[in-house]
């Protein structure tokens, strides 16, 4: 009986080769599983933020909302190029709601590249209308509506009547403030800062030219 003793070498090395590209292979994805970072949806400060959905309205009609739009996950830190979001839950009967209002207006013309004296990133700001759970109150697009034109806001009006978003953030009450940096991690929360109010943070966070 003969063997081909040279065809037997050149298959095992064959097989050797295949196993150390394997093995490496392998070793690389353990590498990568065991070293990225990859960041969790939710509500904290570091955390990437949760959708939102539903119609939104801007003044002349409803129509679907693209919360990942605003977004751009390449963004570095330090980059004024990249555009902020402010968000706020809110009900229109809610008396601090309202009292807030002006205020959050006034927050939105500031912080905005239309204003000469703000040197920082544009932010933009949204507010997301839900109907809280109170026994004889009853909310509807109207009203909203009604609310955006009555503190002569400019910026977008989520429907969240249904409480959908109010509920997949976690929201305990209304006003609830976010501050969400342009790659959609959220920066800073009203919930964590109770002393600080959004406009501060604002200010502290929000990269400007001339920092």
């Amino acid at each position: 009986m003969k063997f081909n003793v040279r065809e037997d070498e050149n298959a095992a090395a064959v097989g050797n080769a295949l196993i150390k590209v394997m093995s490496l292979f392998f070793i690389g994805i353990m590498i990568i599983a065991f070293t990225a970072n990859p960041i969790s949806v939710g509500t904290g400060e570091g955390q990437r933020a949760p959708d939102i959905e539903g119609k939104f309205y801007n003044g002349s009609g409803w129509t679907e909302f693209d919360f990942s739009s605003y977004f751009n996950t390449s963004w570095q830190e330090g980059d004024v190029s990249g555009q902020w979001v402010v968000i706020e839950f809110m009900d229109t009967d809610c008396p601090y709601c309202q009292t807030s209002a002006e205020e959050y207006g006034q927050f939105a013309n500031t912080f905005s590249v239309n204003n000469p004296e703000w040197n920082g990133a544009h932010v933009n700001f949204l507010a997301s209308a839900t109907e809280l759970d109170i026994q004889g109150h009853e909310s509807d697009r109207a009203e909203i509506e009604k609310f955006r034109s009555d503190y002569s806001h400019n910026f977008p009006y989520i429907d969240d009547i249904d409480q959908d978003n109010m509920k997949e953030w976690g929201i305990p009450g209304t006003p609830n403030y976010f501050l969400i940096q342009p790659d959609g991690i959220i920066a800073w929360s009203s919930s964590e800062n109770t002393d600080e109010k959004v406009s501060d943070a604002i200010v502290r966070l929000v990269p400007r030219e001339s920092a």
